[in-house]
């Protein structure tokens, strides 16, 4: 069994959880889905943790295969309960809107923004909070596990350990390591922390139209927990209408109009990391209004890093490197010192480049809840090289260099890096010791 850490701010004392058979008290755990034409995945997540549960609670919104069987198949495996409601159009119609150009032009324009997106011309679920919480309030066991459909779980066999140690802390809410983006070859690209296991109450229950959260918790009795409970979103479901494009952005911007702009410190970032690419105008502005009304800090560099981004996207990178020192004024990010570091980079300021990604390795001592990835760590030692080079430190640009070729053998950006970096003797070794250690 893995071991955790439960701060949120740094990664010291780590705890380790009691494997399953050395629990003293079994918890009663159930499964809480919303699941949407799951019918190629749902089998596959209860077969990852059944052996942990005692029923699974599923809100079947708008199926049209069989997830409905595959759940039952898949709960009847490992002897588990199963509970399933409804949520549909029919059903809910007060939980849709029909996404249609009409639809998102109430109210009016926060910066004169042009809404300009792909319609399907069919009813869409619009209050994900509420469909959560039809199957939330059917749950009967002590603790509930929050996962999707196409996620798997790398530790499944923590749980049991992890439910008793929040009895023992007398914690509410547990959020876990979320890889929700991943390279071709499985390599985790992106990542965060997000609400997984959570004590089953009347007050805490879900909140938010789209990129809901748990809420009701009382104060001080939510964790972070690093190193156990990984999930991963496999993002391979077949289903149809899973994905549908645009959603989230439409979701939140429809009810930011529909409130005239009277919305939520988190509603305000979410809506701009959605629009940032569409409409950069927009998510600047939201952005600044969100660090007026904030509190809490490490969502605050998470802004300021996006604000530096957008900056970034139009080339400005003297005013996105200030916006990613800004960001990490605010909490010490991993990819907020990266982004710096790429900035400083474009700039061609090469002490700089390196101090910043020195940074970000200093910034693992501290949990990164909100964002995060491997590939891009390996993504700016690429940049991180070339910047070495160009301050005659050879042997560390080497040595990164030959690292990132062993990881990515079939990348071009890291063969030109290579090409770039090696000095002639150099790689014809390194090719010598490839041909014989391929």
């Amino acid at each position: 069994m893995r071991a955790m850490c439960l701060s949120r701010t740094t990664m010291e004392d780590a705890i380790k959880l009691a494997r399953p058979e050395d629990v003293k008290s079994w918890p009663s755990l159930g499964l809480h889905l919303l699941v949407k034409n799951g019918e190629s995945v749902v089998g596959r997540l209860v077969d990852c943790v059944g052996p942990y549960l005692d029923e699974v609670v599923a809100v079947l919104n708008d199926c049209e295969d069989d997830t409905r069987g595959e759940l039952a198949r898949a709960c009847g495996r490992h002897d588990v309960d199963l509970k399933i409601c409804e949520v549909t159009r029919e059903s809910h119609p007060d939980l849709y809107v029909l996404d249609v150009p009409a639809t998102y032009e109430v109210g009016h324009p926060l910066v004169g923004e042009r809404f300009e997106v792909e319609h399907i011309g069919r009813p869409i679920l619009a209050e994900w909070a509420t469909a959560r919480n039809v199957g939330w309030a059917m749950a009967t066991t002590d603790w509930l596990l929050h996962l999707d459909a196409d996620d798997v779980v790398a530790d499944p066999e923590c749980l049991p350990g992890l439910c008793q140690l929040m009895a023992e802390r007398d914690l509410d809410v547990v959020a876990t390591r979320y890889h929700y983006d991943h390279a071709a070859d499985g390599t985790p690209r992106a990542d965060g922390m997000r609400e997984r296991v959570a004590r089953r109450s009347p007050e805490i229950y879900w909140r938010g139209a789209m990129h809901e959260c748990l809420c009701g918790y009382r104060p001080g009795r939510v964790a972070h927990v690093e190193g156990n409970l990984v999930v991963h979103d496999r993002r391979d479901s077949t289903g149809a209408d899973v994905r549908i494009s645009g959603r989230n952005l439409k979701i939140l911007y429809y009810h930011a109009r529909r409130r005239d702009w009277q919305i939520t410190p988190r509603e305000m970032i979410y809506l701009a990391a959605e629009a940032r690419a569409t409409m950069p105008k927009l998510a600047a502005h939201l952005i600044e209004m969100y660090l007026e009304v904030s509190r809490w800090d490490e969502e605050k560099a998470w802004a300021a890093s996006m604000r530096g981004e957008i900056y970034e996207d139009e080339n400005n990178f003297e005013l996105a490197a200030g916006w990613y020192q800004r960001s990490l004024d605010y909490f010490p990010s991993v990819m907020a010192a990266q982004r710096l570091a790429r900035a400083c980079f474009r700039l061609q300021k090469w002490s700089a480049c390196v101090a910043a990604y020195e940074r970000s390795l200093a910034c693992k001592s501290h949990v990164q809840a909100l964002d995060g990835g491997e590939v891009y760590e390996d993504a700016t030692k690429i940049l991180v090289a070339v910047a070495l080079l160009n301050l005659g430190r050879q042997a560390e640009a080497s040595d990164l260099a030959i690292y990132l070729r062993q990881k990515y053998p079939d990348s071009p950006a890291v063969t030109l890096t290579i090409m770039l970096i090696l000095k002639p003797e150099e790689l014809s070794r390194f090719v010598t010791k490839s041909k014989r250690n391929p």
